[in-house]
């Protein structure tokens, strides 16, 4: 069988997507997740990474330049950290122009990527054991090359599995590519793999699930069974569930709110195809869902 890494992102940002993260990881569908470590439901459903779910889990920063956390009342950063606010968070065309630029401000940048690993560590404990990046912004140029020196400076003198492993967004070399994941490459792809290897950091091969958040349960399920089909030994498969909206009104009752959310229709319809269908296409197509440690691929091929 081929081992994929089934990642969820957004674990953080609401309690549903957090409780959507569990669920499947329980069912056998998901084996990683990224974190947003500013997000108002980390510091809460970290808990549920824990314990069993924790050996057969993934747990990665997920790192955002985009989505606006009010950090100050939920002290989410590590002691001695200070920020009350997020110090660099941009729209998504802002921060792609002026990375393709080299003009995002140094300083915000670093804080930002210092803050979240802060973040992270706090509540964690540990290191995270891979980076990716909210809506893409690890890729970017500026972006990358800061965030690839301050992971080297924190974990490269670790002993053991030190570096953290790195998502890339480089398309699956086999089957069909939609536009969207062309575009997503084009915007950093290269230039990131380029550097993460240089520097010996592990990467995945492909990266599968990119779609315009536009299908019903049925279109989803086509979708599904086809990245799988189309996935090789080492690829991540990239998962946005989040269960139905009962879950905001338990948080609500213990002060957690949730965001605005665009996609949020989107995720109830994949958790629903992944909770009753994953496990079934997962063996249908001869895929097992694996940490990066447990395949035998981790570097680009």
């Amino acid at each position: 069988m081929k081992t994929v890494v089934m990642c969820v992102d957004d674990f953080g940002l609401k309690p549903e997507v957090n409780e959507a993260v569990a669920t499947l990881v329980d069912a056998g569908v998901v084996s990683a997740t990224g974190c947003m470590s500013q997000g108002p439901a980390w510091r809460e459903g970290a808990a549920l990474l824990r314990g069993a779910r924790r050996e057969r889990l993934d747990v990665g920063l997920h790192f955002n330049l985009t989505e606006r956390f009010d950090v100050k009342s939920r002290g989410q950063g590590a002691a001695g950290s200070g920020p009350e606010t997020q110090p660099l968070v941009m729209p998504l065309p802002r921060i792609i122009g002026l990375s393709l630029l080299r003009a995002l401000p140094k300083e915000p940048l670093l804080r930002a990527i210092r803050t979240q690993l802060d973040a992270f560590e706090d509540v964690w404990g540990a290191p995270p054991d891979f980076v990716d990046g909210h809506q893409h912004v690890h890729q970017l140029p500026q972006v990358r090359d800061a965030l690839l020196a301050e992971l080297v400076h924190r974990y490269g003198g670790l002993q053991g599995s030190g570096l953290p492993w790195l998502r890339l967004t480089r398309p699956p070399r086999q089957g069909p590519v939609s536009f969207k994941q062309r575009i997503i490459e084009s915007l950093g792809a290269h230039g990131f793999e380029r550097r993460a290897r240089q520097l010996g950091f592990r990467l995945n091969g492909a990266l599968l699930g990119v779609y315009g958040f536009d299908q019903g349960a049925t279109g989803y399920a086509e979708q599904l069974a086809a990245w799988l089909a189309q996935a090789r030994e080492g690829d991540v498969l990239m998962m946005h569930p989040a269960a139905p909206a009962e879950a905001q009104a338990r948080a609500a009752g213990a002060g957690v709110a949730s965001p605005i959310d665009p996609i949020a229709l989107a995720r109830e319809v994949e958790y629903t195809v992944l909770r009753e269908n994953g496990g079934q296409q997962l063996a249908l197509q001869g895929v097992q869902a694996g940490r990066m440690a447990t395949s035998s691929s981790m570097l680009p091929r």
